[in-house]
């Protein structure tokens, strides 16, 4: 047993070939799983990019609407006025509102 015969050399020569081998199956398997995944992935990271734009835009346009509220409100206080020579509340709420608006945008 002391001596290193052929036969055990070859047969130690096979077993490390056989567990080199199964190492690098189980990379490859491992770089499949990983690239298999990748689209996966990308389309959540798309998703997330998109719902955050649209999230953006949603808070800009309501505050685009309320905005064009207050202007109208303005409007329709100016036109009071016109119409009637009276209103001057109206107008003066109007005004408040409208630089409450512009200042706090």
């Amino acid at each position: 047993m002391d001596k290193l015969t052929p036969d055990m050399l070859m047969t130690f020569l096979i077993v490390a070939a056989a567990l080199v081998a199964f190492a690098l199956a189980c990379f490859a398997l491992v770089d499949r799983i990983k690239k298999a995944r990748e689209p996966k992935d990308r389309l959540a990271q798309w998703q997330q990019e998109t719902d955050d734009k649209l999230q953006n835009d949603k808070k800009r346009l309501d505050s685009l609407e309320k905005g064009q509220g207050v202007m109208l409100r303005g409007i329709n206080a100016i036109i009071s006025h016109e119409i009637n020579g009276n209103s001057t509340e109206k107008l003066t709420k109007s005004q408040q509102e409208i630089m409450d608006y512009l200042i706090n945008r």
